[in-house]
């Protein structure tokens, strides 16, 4: 081979590494784009949709969790959750309005009655 030739040789050998340079360059971009870094770990988050079982569970009383959760309220219980009910219950304090839920039912007895007597009475 002559030195013109060997000069030839490299030069195209240069220009190949220089094109797959760039073939790398792209499918490392293309490669990102399918299988994206991993982000930071979070911890996992167990959701569990009550069945019939749970239902009934709860309804006896049977629980896994410790007996003073029965007997004692925290006052996470008694505090709204969310921004909308904290709201309500800002604008609904409980001692603003009391509501008497018995049904008001006429009395039939007449003053001076003696009630379920006078009823058999007259039976």
């Amino acid at each position: 081979m002559t030195k013109e030739q060997n000069e030839r040789l490299v030069l195209s050998f240069e220009s190949i590494a220089r094109s797959l340079e760039g073939l790398n360059e792209t499918a490392k971009q293309a490669g990102k784009r399918y299988w994206p870094a991993p982000g930071q770990q979070r911890e996992a988050v167990l959701s569990h949709v009550p069945n019939e079982e749970d239902e009934a569970r709860r309804n006896l009383g049977i629980s896994d969790g410790p007996i003073e959760d029965w007997y004692t309220l925290t006052p996470a219980e008694d505090e709204p959750i969310g921004e909308r009910s904290a709201q309500w219950a800002k604008d609904h304090p409980p001692e603003a309005k009391v509501i008497d839920a018995r049904p008001k039912v006429a009395s039939k007895r007449q003053a001076g009655g003696t009630g379920i007597k006078e009823v058999k009475s007259k039976a």
